[in-house]
């Protein structure tokens, strides 16, 4: 007996080799890359504890060859970086002008108000088309504070010694009226416009959701009054809600939008997952079906329109709101968030048909589209999906949570398709830092 245990241990060490090597094929890994933005992020002990306050949408994002980044610094004001593509060196500057205080009364739509304190107050950025770099800032229920880059400063990079000079003063406006009671501001451009989505009028379950638009060089759709799309009111809960949208993804022409509804401050009211489109640069809105349900500043989305809600999820079932949106190459819209029972929820609506169908997914995270396939970025790692029968994920990065302790992570929504990279960028301590996943490796 002991010839035949010692022949089946010569037999296995001799297999290892073999075993280790199938299965480094099953859970091949992508080279990662980590740079240093700066070592002057704004320090956590200025928010609440647990807040994840820093890094907005679109905080970081590559355009014509160049990588920019906005966060909130140790002066307590904007910075913006940029970087030369693939690996130049970081360029800061800190925008004076506007500076954050430990006020924790944001004034609630007070055009002076200065303070923060829980987490909403992120910087979100935008590129439009002209070379201008938009920045929206410091918003909880309070008053429009935006800025905005010189034309042709992104267009030209080369030509511009950066610098806070490039930047004009922070406004309360878009070229219209004053813009009050802000929340979660979000740039999206759409080939030569670009667009703002503003949360207005309200707080958790009483808001509208207005769509304001860039194109030529000038806010077009300015005024709260013409950029209004979803209103608050409803027939259902205490009479009011509000969307909370994933973001707006632009693909072959097509606006697309998800949101789920919420109908007090308490989170556990969040219900459904909603849809529409616009084939019209964000004019007219369909539903799944293809049936018109709004038209930006005249006729409004609401919770009692028609085909709105596409996967029913009922209030009090741990739903979150938040949560990540993609188009792939086929124009399949997947979704990822944090589902019943704090589960992750993928959904997709299959281009052929419109019908909309639960997926499994191993995490929560932001969505990437790599061609036909779907990566997840996660604190644990980046997963990549495999096609067959039954979508699955298998996990390809190592975990970035270590370099990104001190706050919220955002990804690149547009550096994979300039050279197949995924970048992150999150803060650990006063480091912001970027991690580079060289993805172009991955089957397409």
């Amino acid at each position: 007996m002991s010839k035949m245990i010692t022949k089946l241990i010569i037999i296995l060490v001799a297999l290892l080799p073999l075993l280790q090597r199938s299965g480094q094929a099953q859970t091949k890994k992508v080279a990662r890359k980590i740079s240093i933005v700066t070592e002057a992020g704004m320090p956590t002990n200025i928010v609440e504890p647990g807040a994840n306050w820093n890094f907005g949408p679109g905080g970081l994002q590559t355009y014509r060859g160049w990588q920019y980044a906005t966060f909130w610094d140790t002066n307590r004001q904007v910075s913006v970086a940029r970087r030369q593509l693939p690996d130049g060196q970081w360029e800061c500057t800190s925008l004076d002008g506007y500076q954050r205080t430990s006020d924790k009364n944001r004034g609630k739509g007070g055009a002076k108000s200065r303070g923060f304190g829980d987490g909403h107050e992120k910087v979100a950025m935008g590129i439009s088309s002209d070379g201008v770099i938009h920045l929206s800032f410091d918003h909880h229920c309070s008053a429009l504070r935006y800025r905005c880059s010189r034309p042709g400063v992104a267009n030209d990079p080369q030509q511009f010694e950066w610098s806070g000079k490039l930047f004009g003063a922070v406004q309360d406006h878009l070229g219209g009226p004053s813009i009050d009671y802000v929340t979660y501001p979000n740039f999206v451009r759409d080939g030569d416009r670009m667009s703002l989505y503003l949360r207005l009028n309200g707080g958790s379950g009483n808001a509208d959701s207005h769509f304001f638009e860039y194109q030529s060089g000038r806010w077009n759709v300015n005024d709260p009054a013409d950029s209004k799309l979803i209103d608050n009111d409803w027939s259902g809960g205490d009479g009011t809600v509000n969307a909370y949208p994933h973001t707006v993804v632009v693909h072959n022409g097509r606006r697309h939008l998800t949101w789920c509804w919420r109908d007090t401050p308490n989170r556990r009211t969040c219900h459904d997952l909603c849809y529409a489109f616009s084939d019209d640069h964000g004019q007219t809105w369909k539903n799944t079906a293809g049936d018109v349900v709004g038209i930006r500043g005249s006729k409004f989305i609401s919770a009692d329109s028609p085909g709105i809600s596409v996967v029913d999820i009922p209030p009090g079932s741990s739903y979150v709101n938040g949560g990540s949106m993609v188009v792939d190459r086929a124009g399949n819209v997947f979704v990822l968030m944090k589902g019943p029972s704090n589960q992750p929820l993928m959904v997709r609506r299959n281009v052929a048909d419109g019908s909309w169908e639960k997926l499994k997914s191993p995490t929560t995270g932001t969505l990437v589209p790599l061609g036909q396939k779907i990566l997840i970025v996660a604190e644990s790692g980046l997963y990549e999906s495999k096609t067959g029968k039954v979508l699955t994920f298998t996990k390809v990065g190592e975990a970035i949570e270590e370099l990104f302790i001190d706050s919220r992570f955002v990804v690149d929504p547009r550096r994979h398709h300039h050279d197949g990279t995924v970048s992150v960028i999150g803060q650990l301590g006063k480091k912001v830092n970027v991690i580079d996943f060289a993805t172009s490796g991955l089957g397409r």
